[in-house]
């Protein structure tokens, strides 16, 4: 892969029929631009707490790239003007980026613990970092290096916008010709 958006692209395109395939999404990667903005405003700071617990934790790191997607969507459709300018600290909660995933399935997404509807969101976002860390491990990509850096980038934007699909088709959203 040539560059930073090829692989992405590719990322992107995995991911989106294996979602498919398992019935997360339908075919599309619904999503809006002012969610995509504001993970380009968050994601330097997001990413470099994750970069830090990579190693020892890859797939949930992932994995809280796909919450976060989910928690920007959902604040998004409740009341954009009001959260559109939280902090990235808002996302991770008092208990920072350790329990993110639980603070936003909680208190941002409103979840009960031990619900269906959180434990269908779980199982959804730990598939999909689990089947982002294979493609990642199956990668050319020598570690350590810049090349695997922005592998490591392209991967977290692609689990947020997975979440960020995944938490617009829950709330209802779809595509229709108008």
């Amino acid at each position: 892969m040539n560059t930073l958006q090829d692989r992405e692209n590719f990322l992107t395109n995995y991911m989106l029929k294996y979602c498919t395939d398992l019935g997360y999404l339908k075919g599309t990667l619904l999503n809006s631009k002012d969610i995509d903005d504001r993970w380009n405003e968050i994601a330097p700071e997001f990413c470099a707490e994750a970069v830090r617990e990579f190693n020892g934790y890859p797939e949930f790191c992932l994995a809280c790239a796909g919450f976060l997607g989910m928690a920007v969507a959902a604040l998004w459709d409740v009341d954009w003007e009001r959260y559109s300018g939280r902090e990235y600290a808002f996302f991770t909660g008092p208990g920072g980026f350790d329990t993110m995933d639980e603070h936003i399935l909680w208190q941002i997404l409103g979840m009960k613990k031990g619900s269906a509807e959180e434990q269908d969101a779980v199982k959804k976002m730990q598939s999909c970092s689990t089947e982002m860390y294979h493609l990642m491990s199956k990668s050319t990509v020598e570690r350590g290096t810049a090349d695997a850096y922005r592998l490591f980038l392209s991967a977290m934007t692609v689990m947020f916008r997975l979440g960020e699909a995944i938490e617009l088709q829950r709330l209802g959203y779809k595509f229709e010709k108008l």
